[in-house]
Formats: structure tokens, sequence, C-alpha cells
């Protein structure tokens, strides 16, 4: 546990304040308002069709809220280190709870798109802000397991969009969607208020928190975190297009009925939070606490999964779960070491670095979404495409062996 600070005069301890009870609320703060981001690929397929077949056209839907992200994610990031993690959770939560509950009344493409983005900035702040929770409340032996655990948030929250999500699109329109899940994000809000997810002695108070400017400064040239940035564009980029172009591949490449394929999309996401908590555990146990090179290896075993899904998965029934479990783990399944190492990079400042590495990798994801759409608008196939992303997999792993090792680079170093 991290050592005492002084704590800002006056503040109210919330309800939950153990770090058992906080990682449970982290993952259920993940899980819930996991449902945007990865509920809107789910649409995709329902999207397409309402605006005439057009890969691109929908997949500026699922991007728009990327967007936000993008946009979002270096204020948000300032915002956490100047501000508290509680705090800016909760303004972020309830700017997206509101902006989600808008978009069914919203009857225009542009405005649909809009009203995401500024949700996207709400939903921001939440990975700079739970991993600076994750930093205040775990030492580094226990950090990326704790860490894959809350972010398996996401994945539970992703398998259980991917089987409601559909459902209520196939029941009543894709618009109406939104009115569950912004009812999901009123409910991270409420949880927010009740944890203490500033660390065991609360926030700080400000005079003890670094300036926005001067984290940003030193952060900017600190090369780890550039380093981490440039991984985190391609690999952010990669997972969105797997996961929006899996269910997408199932029903026109395999011809599979809707209800299989959001079954085989949740399936990615089962094994995304599996991969999550593995890699992690691996990371602290089989590694003694290292990242670099279960990092890396994370990416090879992603760049094998895709190898398998092109050649083998056409074949048979078993070999495409086989390679949807692979890069469920894989593809999906590094963020509880990889924002372990941001965390640990950004010392003092890792809601800083977080909130600008977060920015750039959902910069990649909202870039690549509509990409691909344009590759299969221009007649390239699913195996192409997946081909592409095996490549992008080998960047990464070369990217992360190219940060300094350990014993070069000490921790906290920004």
């Amino acid at each position: 546990m991290t050592s005492a600070r002084r704590v800002a005069a006056g503040t109210p301890a919330p309800a939950v304040r153990t770090a058992q009870s906080v990682l449970i609320a982290t993952f259920a703060v993940h899980a819930l308002q996991a449902s945007a981001p990865y509920g809107l690929p789910a649409l995709l397929p329902f999207v397409r069709a309402d605006l005439g077949g057009s890969y691109f056209d929908a997949a500026l839907v699922a991007s728009a809220f990327l967007v936000g992200i993008v946009a979002g994610s270096p204020i948000a990031g300032g915002a956490v280190d100047a501000f508290g993690v509680r705090r800016s959770i909760l303004a972020g939560s309830a700017l997206a709870t509101i902006m989600l509950a808008f978009v069914p009344s919203a009857h225009h493409l542009w405005l649909v798109c809009l009203l995401l983005a500024v949700a996207g900035i709400g939903y921001s702040v939440v990975t700079p802000g739970t991993n600076t929770a994750m930093l205040a409340w775990f030492t580094q032996r226990k950090r990326a397991t704790a860490v894959g655990i809350k972010q398996t948030g996401v994945s539970a929250g992703g398998a259980a969009a991917g089987a409601f999500i559909p459902a209520i699109a196939l029941a009543s329109g894709w618009e109406s969607s939104f009115h569950a899940i912004a009812l999901l994000y009123g409910a991270s809000f409420a949880l927010a208020w009740v944890t203490q997810l500033d660390g065991p002695y609360g926030p700080a108070v400000h005079a003890m928190r670094p300036s926005l400017r001067h984290s940003v400064a030193a952060m900017l040239a600190h090369r780890p975190t550039m380093l981490l940035a440039a991984d985190g564009f391609l690999r952010l980029a990669i997972q969105y297009a797997f996961f929006t172009y899996l269910i997408v591949y199932a029903i026109d490449g395999l011809r599979a009925p809707v209800s299989w394929s959001a079954l085989l999309y949740a399936l990615a996401h089962v094994f995304g939070a599996l991969g999550r908590v593995g890699w992690g555990w691996v990371s602290d146990r089989v590694f003694g606490g290292q990242r670099r090179l279960p990092y890396a290896l994370i990416a090879l075993t992603s760049a094998l999964g895709f190898g398998l899904f092109v050649l083998a998965a056409p074949l048979h029934w078993g070999f495409l779960l086989g390679s949807v479990a692979i890069l469920g783990c894989s593809a999906a399944g590094f963020q509880g070491v990889g924002l372990s190492l941001l965390a640990e990079t950004g010392g003092a400042r890792a809601g800083t670095a977080s909130g600008f590495v977060n920015a750039l990798s959902f910069l990649g994801a909202a870039i690549m979404v509509p990409l691909c759409g344009q590759l299969l608008d221009a007649g390239a196939s699913f195996g192409l495409l997946f081909g592409v992303l095996a490549a992008m997999s080998l960047v990464t792993a070369g990217i992360t062996l190219a940060l300094p090792r350990p014993s070069q680079e000490p921790r906290h170093a920004c």
C-alpha cells in the first residue's frame, strides 16, 4: 500500500474505502461504461442496414464515440492529477449519461455523431482515473493483477453488450439501445459517488498535486511514455478493428445468424477478461513484477492468433472458436499489463500520462475502424483485413522491446 499523505480538509469519506472493495467498484464502473464503446460495434450491422449498406457510414457512428475519447483524454488525465480521481469520474460519468440519453431523439446522423462524441469526452476520464486509483491502492507486486481484474470489467461489459444490445436493436431499433446504455452510465455515476477512488487516505490537497503544464512538459520529454503512446495507438486500433469486424465477418463472411454472431462477439470479450487477469498474474508472479517482456509476448500471441484466424477459421468451427479465444486473450487481453506499465512509468503524473496515451490509443481506433470499412467497401477481403492486423501486432511487439529494460528505467521516472 502507498505511504500516507495529507488529505484535503473537510473531505467526507465515501462508504467504499478498502482496497478489495475499491477494486470491485472499479471493475463494476468499467463494466457499466463499456456498454457504449463495446456496444456500438455490435450495432454496426443494424446501422449499416438503416443507412443503406455502407460499411464506412455505419462505422462513423462507432467512431464518433472514439473521437470524443481522443479529444477528452488529455484533459481528463490532467483533471485526474489536478482535481482527484473521484471528482473527475463523477463529472465525466454525468456528462456521458446526459449525452447518451439524448441520442434516441436525434434524427440526423451528424447529431447522433455529435452527441456520441461529447459522451466519449465524458467516458475518457475512466481509464486514467482508475489507473491512478490502482497506483494508489496496490503495491507493484500486486498491481498488474489488480489492474487486470478491474479491466475485466471492460470485457464483462462488452460481453453483456454483445448479448443485449443486438436484442434491443432487433426488437425496437438501434436507436432505442441507447436508453439502456444511459441507465447503465447513471448506475456507474452512483457507484463512483460512494467509492473512495483517490487512495486509502483520500484526495490530496491541491498544493500537493503537480501542475498540469509541468506534468505535460515532463511527459512529452519522457521517451518511454512516447513509445507507450505509439504502442497504444496500434494496439487499440487492432483491438477495436477486431471487435468491430468480428461480428460483421461472422454475418457477412460466414453467413452466420445474428444470434450466433453475437455469441461469438461475447466469447471474444470473455476471453479478453481471462487474458487481462491471466497476463497480469504472469507479469506479477512469473516475471516478478516486470512488464516489458510479457507485454511483448502478448503482441506476438496476437499476431499468431490473427494468422490462425485468417488461415484456419473458415475451415472448421473449432478453428474459428480457438482463434477467437486466442485473440480475445491477446488482442483484447493486453490491458492489465499495459496499463500497469503505463501507470508505473507515469508515477506521480500517472493521470496525465494515462490520459495522453489513452488519447493516442483511441485515435488509432477512431482511424482504424472507418479505414477498415473503406477497405471492405473497396473490395478487400476479410482475410486481407485480418492479415494487416497480424502485421500491426508484430510492430507493437517491436515497439515494446524498444522500451528500456527495468535496470535502465527506474520506476516513476517521469
